[in-house]
């Protein structure tokens, strides 16, 4: 399944001078990185992601999204690094009735992650994610359901649900989401003494009129409550397969427009965290980067 992916991750890349071409495809190129470093924790010190994205959608069909993150995360007391590879796929279709007085989308994503785990408890993941969605002809309002389904070593699989809503403020000037994580675990004994995690996540963003390249073109904002462990976030197209159980968090940040078609994206903010088996809690403070661009 990994050289499929490798393999269309490919054939994506190359197909951009073809489709920007024919002028009926839109094309998105971003590469992105982050950094995360701990504090308090026993044995966790830092994680540092780097990663490509390309989408491209037809018209107002569908589309495709392809993506690799390299992740390397540091321990303490001489606790060997682990080095991760992780692919991603993704393909949507969009529908419209006359009876419908907005867009259905259907989307389907793949995931595969391996690394260097020695207890092969995070190695080699698969995961399955379907997500339904609605959003209204004058995208007053959103609405979508997610299932994703991941399968770990050594006895583990993780069903999650994830129902959104969405809904416009402000004359459309801000956009507000809340999505529900309710994640269930095949066996405790693998996931820190957990059978089921449900956690509440929120994220607003306000649109600005830039008058200038210091003027950001939007400000974001965001907070998780509740607990979710090895969660899939649709919205980023990742799995937190070397996460704990994260307890809490909040993200501040803001993008700016680089000429005509670029985009520049900064947040940062404080996760936290908790190792139920060993009794470990600690935070984690990251920043974040986004460069993209599209034609």
């Amino acid at each position: 399944m990994k050289k499929s992916i490798m393999l269309l991750c490919s054939a994506t890349l190359l197909a951009i001078p073809i489709a920007h071409a024919g002028e009926t495809w839109k094309v998105k190129a971003a590469a992105q990185g982050t950094y995360l470093g701990y504090a308090n924790s026993q044995f966790r010190d830092s994680l540092h992601e780097e990663g490509a994205v390309v989408s491209a959608d037809y018209l107002d069909e569908g589309g495709i999204t392809a993506s690799y993150t390299h992740s390397e995360i540091n321990f303490k007391n001489n606790i060997a690094r682990i080095d991760q590879n992780a692919y991603f796929l993704s393909g949507r279709k969009h529908f419209y009735f006359d009876s419908v007085p907005g867009k259905i989308t259907l989307r389907a994503d793949g995931y595969v992650i391996d690394n260097n785990d020695s207890t092969n408890d995070t190695d080699n993941v698969r995961a399955f994610a379907t997500q339904a969605s609605f959003i209204s002809h004058d995208k007053q309002y959103y609405t979508d359901f997610g299932y994703a389904r991941s399968s770990y070593r050594n006895n583990l699989r993780v069903d999650q649900y994830t129902p959104t809503v969405g809904v416009a403020l402000f004359d459309s000037a801000g956009w507000l989401q809340l999505r529900g994580y309710f994640i269930e675990t095949s066996n405790p004994d693998r996931a820190q003494g957990l059978s089921s995690t449900q956690a509440a996540e929120v994220k607003y963003t306000h649109w600005l009129t830039p008058d200038s390249y210091l003027k950001p073109s939007n400000l974001q904002i965001g907070g998780l409550v509740g607990r979710r462990f090895y969660a899939v976030d649709l919205d980023a197209g990742s799995v937190a397969n070397l996460a704990d159980v994260q307890t809490g968090g909040i993200t501040t940040g803001a993008e700016w427009n680089v000429g005509e078609h670029a985009k520049l994206l900064l947040l940062g903010g404080q996760n936290f965290y908790k190792n139920r088996t060993i009794g470990d809690s600690y935070s984690g403070a990251f920043g974040y980067l986004n460069i993209s661009t599209a034609w």
